[in-house]
């Protein structure tokens, strides 16, 4: 026997007048449909309504999840660029591995609104790495026909040899110096007297390295000069100044009781530092060459990475890709 099927404005009574609360016996009677047919009718629709509500749902969350999965991915890159700087011979001077170590340590979870870690602090660090590890693969699974991703490989060599070359060129500093302050009997004297108090041979050793870095490497020309103190909480200390863009901390004071001392102090010591970078130039020219080239090879691939991971450039990218932990 041929199934009988309800007209769309059949159905539609049927509909209202059984969400109303409506018994079956009475929507026979008010609609002439057979109340079998009608419930036969009405339970169909019911579970096409569901099945559609439930594949909307299905489909709101995985649009959420893939939200949360682009910004996750375009904030990894912003980290990742921010992460690639060239050393800082006083302050910075870790070897790649531990920069991006540091850098897949990095919990920006917390910004997620949708998204939270109810853990302990050690296993929260735990598990954050974990699944940075798994974004970073993500990120490189999604660009890795646009990104050239070598040059982040060639970053990490040009660091670590830029690290072992500052280490070694401090290294040369203090044996230079050292020689020149053991020349001067009288200026050896007074490094030994202050020294009780604070340590100036590496305190001069870390200026010279600061100036060369800063003048000989980055090109940023200055000279190490002596400062007498004018003011009234200044008068008679004297302090030196290696480089006009370096850290204050680098710069060595004297503020003994004696206030010509002070002053002449900071002028010997000027001048061995002078001597000590002359020297240095002359003998470790090709340190100093060579530690410019890694600099600009290290900006080079932090630049390159920046244009391919750009939001604008990314995001299509990501949006046109799939990866082994995409939502959709």
């Amino acid at each position: 026997m041929k199934k009988i099927v309800l007209s769309h404005s059949q159905l539609e009574q049927v509909l209202n007048l059984r969400e109303n609360g409506i018994s079956w016996v009475k929507i026979e009677k008010e609609t002439g449909v057979a109340r079998r047919i009608a419930k036969r009718e009405y339970d169909e629709w019911s579970s096409k309504q569901s099945q559609r509500q439930l594949e909307d749902a299905r489909k709101e969350v995985a649009a959420q999840e893939y939200r949360m999965h682009l910004n996750l991915l375009s904030q990894m890159a912003d980290f990742l660029l921010d992460s690639l700087v060239i050393p800082a011979p006083l302050t910075d001077l870790r070897g790649a591995d531990e920069v991006i170590s540091q850098f897949l340590e990095k919990d920006f979870y917390q910004d997620q609104p949708t998204f939270e870690l109810r853990l302990g602090q050690q296993q929260r660090e735990n598990r954050v790495v974990r699944m940075n590890e798994l974004l970073f693969k993500s990120l490189r699974d999604h660009t890795q026909r646009k990104v050239p991703w070598q040059v982040l490989d060639d970053w990490k060599e040009t660091r670590n040899s830029c690290v072992e070359d500052i280490i070694k060129m401090r290294k040369e500093i203090r044996e230079v110096f050292g020689n020149i302050v053991n020349q001067k009997p009288k200026l050896k004297e007074e490094i030994d007297k202050v020294n009780k108090d604070s340590n100036v041979l590496e305190h001069c050793v870390d200026g010279i390295l600061i100036y060369m870095w800063l003048n000989d490497v980055m090109g940023n020309e200055s000279k190490v000069t002596a400062v007498k103190g004018q003011s009234l909480t200044r008068q008679g200390t004297a302090w030196i100044v290696f480089h006009n863009e370096a850290p204050v901390q680098t710069q060595l004071t004297f503020n003994g009781e004696n206030r010509n001392v002070n002053v002449d102090l900071a002028k010997e010591i000027v001048k061995a530092s002078n001597w000590a970078i002359t020297n240095l130039r002359e003998g470790k020219r090709e340190l100093i060459e060579h530690l410019r080239k890694k600099i600009h090879k290290m900006q080079e691939a932090a630049s390159g990475l920046e244009v391919a991971l750009n939001p604008f450039v990314l995001r299509p990218i990501i949006l046109n890709t799939r990866c082994d932990i995409c939502p959709i």
